[in-house]
Order: structure tokens, then sequence, then C-alpha cells
């Protein structure tokens, strides 16, 4: 597995070997607390570097590649060279060395967000927003075209993955919130998909194992139709903390959002603008995904409701030190 030190990757590992499979976990570096389960080989190694991946796959009989650069800033080359030329790298070593099942981890960045309500994989994927948009959907067609005598399949996570150990989307989410800092697009009507990270380590799991998701795409995510509003109202309930009501609408945003990126970009300024079209369009479209597939073809099904990810995903930032917390 790549990314196997990141917050699905390690939840990942996880669910693996309590399944009774032997991982090999690479990460470029191995810091925060949950990452290194005792019974998983743990490797430090970039995807990027050839050798790294043929190491790494040696061995296995099947690779779930999650490692990959995110967000909604930066330089195009940069997501190119790890999302793109790194998924090539670790494909050829699959191949190579003969492993059986390659699973891409990809994303629903992949369409462009124009409002989906029970959406499912056969979607268009014609996001161009933005680079890592771009590059996961070239990520995907690598998969299919250079995938050889792999059995290859791709899944796309829930819009919003969360749980234990979030330290990219609910971690700064929850601070937010606390500090009475967050805001809502369009009063926070639209709906979207969760995907709570156990029960999306146990679909990454299936995936793997199951001979029928060979050559196939999964959207795999919990399912439950939430609003925006709903899911940070349950949040604030959760922290005990008043929830967030100030809101914009995105058709004020969106201009607002463009030209701050030009501005961005003109000035070669590194760090990501505060709002960003993609963000608002996140949060100010319906972004719904089914796993129905997944479901029929895997036998895939949600362990943990929402509100019990919730509990359990507040109970760890509640049991962080207060210095990691600042």
């Amino acid at each position: 597995m790549t990314g196997g030190a990141g917050f699905i990757g390690s939840h990942l590992v996880s669910e693996l070997i309590g399944e009774g499979h032997a991982v090999i976990a690479l990460d470029l570096a191995w810091r925060h607390e949950g990452q290194a389960h005792p019974e998983a080989i743990q490797v430090v190694g970039d995807v990027t570097s050839q050798k790294d991946c043929v190491s790494a796959v040696q061995g296995c009989d099947a690779v779930c590649h999650l490692a990959a650069r995110v967000g909604d800033w930066g330089p195009g080359q940069s997501y190119w060279r790890i999302n793109v030329e790194g998924t090539r790298n670790l494909l050829a070593a699959a191949r190579n060395e003969g492993v059986r099942r390659f699973v891409l981890v990809s994303s629903l960045a992949v369409h462009r967000y124009r409002g989906y309500r029970g959406g499912d994989e056969t979607a268009p994927r014609d996001a161009t927003i933005n680079a890592y948009a771009r590059s996961k959907i070239a990520a995907e067609d690598l998969v299919w075209a250079e995938s050889g005598n792999l059995e290859a399949a791709v899944v796309r996570p829930g819009v919003f993955p969360f749980g234990p150990s979030d330290r990219t989307s609910f971690f700064p989410l929850a601070q937010a919130l606390e500090r009475g800092r967050m805001g809502l697009v369009n009063s926070g009507k639209a709906v979207l998909c969760t995907a709570y990270v156990e029960n999306l380590a146990a679909g990454l799991r299936l995936a793997l194992e199951r001979p029928e998701a060979a050559g196939e795409t999964f959207v795999i995510g919990d399912d439950r139709e939430v609003t925006w509003r709903e899911l940070l109202d349950l949040f604030a309930l959760k922290l005990g903390c008043p929830p967030a009501r100030l809101s914009l609408p995105l058709a004020v945003g969106y201009p607002i959002a463009a030209a701050w990126e030009g501005l961005y970009r003109l000035f070669r300024v590194k760090r990501a603008p505060l709002l960003t079209r993609y963000r608002l369009l996140v949060a100010g479209r319906d972004c719904h995904f089914l796993s129905t597939k997944a479901r029929r073809l895997l036998g895939y099904q949600p362990r943990i409701d929402l509100e019990e990810g919730v509990e359990r995903t507040v109970a760890w930032y509640r049991g962080l030190e207060h210095g990691a917390k600042g």
C-alpha cells in the first residue's frame, strides 16, 4: 500500500491486518500517532522513484495506491509528477513483479461539480477546474491503458472522507467551528456524500479481495444524503459549540474567488487563497453519489452510521493534547 502513513492509509492497514492480510506500507515519512500498526512492514519511499516502487511491491499479490498530492491549489507539474507519473511507476513495478490486483484510489473531483443527487460511476469525468482534478482523470486513464495483465480497479471515495486521525479535513473544520469562523455557502443547502473512514477502508479491502472488482470503477461512501448544514450542525453539537450560520451566496462568492485566484497567479503567491472556486462549488452544489455498484458487486455495506462516525471522530479530536490542537 502507498500512503500507508496517511489518514485513510493507516485505517486501511488496520482493516487489512484485521482480516488476516500481511501489509507492506509505503510512505514518505511516519510521524503522527495511529500511523504505525505493529504488524505492518513500514517502508519509507517515494512513488516518484521507480526504485522505491519496485522494492515496495516485491512479494505482493495486490497493491492499493493511495499516495497522492491533494488540494485545489499549487503548481500543475507537481500534481502531475506525483499523481500521474507516480502511478505510472507503481503500475510498471506491479506488472513486472507479478502483482495480481492493482487498486487506484481516485476522487469524485474528476466530475465537474454541476450538481449531482444519486450520481454514480457513469457520470462524465469532465473536471478541469484545478490541477488535482486533471491529474486524477489522467491517473485513471493511465490505469486502464497500462494495467496490462493486472486486475485493475478504481475507487472514488465519498466527497467528504472523515474519521479519527483526520488532520486534513476534520481537524481544521473543528477548529473553525470552535472559533466561530466556519461559514456556509448558499445556507448549507447542498447535499453531499460522506465517507466515514472505517466504512471506506472496508470498501477498499473488498476492492482488493473480490474478483468482481477487476476492470471496474466504484464509488465508496456512506450513501446517506445529508446537507452541509446538517453535517456541520451535527459536528457542532458533538463539539459543544455554536453551529455555523454565516452564509455566502455562491453567485456572489464565485466571481470573488475567481478574481482572488487570478491575483495569486499574477503575483505567483504559493499559498492557497482563502476562497477558491473549487471549495465554493463543493460546498454550494449538490455532490451526492451512491455506492450501489459496490453493494451489488462487492457486497459492500457501511458498518458505521453518520452519527456514530461523528461521535468517534469528535472523541478522537477531544483526546488530542492541547498542544497538538493549537
